[in-house]
């Protein structure tokens, strides 16, 4: 069974979301992704009406049928969070709260990771997505809890993708690449082990902290994996601040 997956972060309201939302809308019909992972998936009252959020204006735009939104930061009138977007069924959904931590200056927003079992035609594959902290401490403590209760749910094999704050040589990755029971693999770096896969930020990328990972890492293998988003308009205008990753992966086990 082969899966193609994509992570953008879409940066909420933020620049001129009229054209970059048209922008979006054409990466992801270009694409064609199966099953779509989010972050910065905002509703606004000052900018969408009520439940119009970002997420359903992508899943009309773009032509998918399921959809979830999962937010993380909640006010009366605005909340902010991740969202999923399958040309499949979402069967069953879950979210693991990342709280902030008060005495962690860096530490600045609530988070939250959300799982999904995605019924392909040839059978299910579970999914999570999730946006780390700016804090190091709080993406430390979160990833460990994050692994933890991913295997608690299934012992299926599993994708992790999203905005993880973090570059792929910190002790957050090293975490989940290393120290992990199973370790995740890093799609991006067994495909381009020689390319930096920069992602962030979309006009002149210079860090990697956007990422596909897997595990077990003998249960998947990635057939492509590129990035989007990497040009403007001729306004100047580039679909979000980080790129997105498209991967196509084919599973094994």
């Amino acid at each position: 069974m082969r899966l193609k997956v994509m992570t953008l972060n879409v940066w909420g309201y933020n620049g001129d979301w009229e054209r970059r939302r048209g922008l979006i809308g054409e990466l992801l019909q270009r694409e064609q992704p199966d099953v779509v992972g989010l972050q910065e998936v905002c509703d606004w009252r000052r900018f969408n009406a009520e439940g119009d959020h970002q997420l359903h204006q992508l899943a009309r735009l773009a032509g998918y049928p399921f959809s979830h939104f999962q937010p993380a930061y909640r006010c009366p009138d605005k909340m902010l969070g991740q969202g999923i977007l399958s040309h499949h069924p979402l069967v069953a959904v879950a979210c693991l709260p990342f709280p902030q931590d008060p005495n962690d200056p860096k530490d600045t927003e609530d988070r939250v990771a959300v799982w999904t079992q995605v019924a392909m035609p040839d059978g299910i594959v579970e999914i999570a997505v999730t946006h780390l902290s700016l804090s190091p401490m709080a993406r430390e403590r979160s990833v460990r809890r994050l692994v933890d209760w991913l295997w608690r749910r299934s012992d299926a094999p599993k994708i992790l993708m999203g905005d993880l704050n973090d570059a792929p040589n910190s002790p957050t990755l090293r975490f989940l690449l290393c120290e992990a029971t199973p370790p995740l693999a890093d799609a991006w770096a067994l495909a381009h082990p020689d390319e930096h896969g920069f992602t962030f930020p979309s006009h002149a990328p210079q860090h990697r902290i956007d990422y596909v990972l897997f595990a077990p890492p003998d249960a998947f293998v990635v057939d492509d994996i590129h990035l989007v988003g990497d040009t403007h308009d001729a306004n100047g205008t580039y679909p979000s601040d980080h790129l997105g990753i498209v991967a196509v992966l084919r599973i094994i086990a």
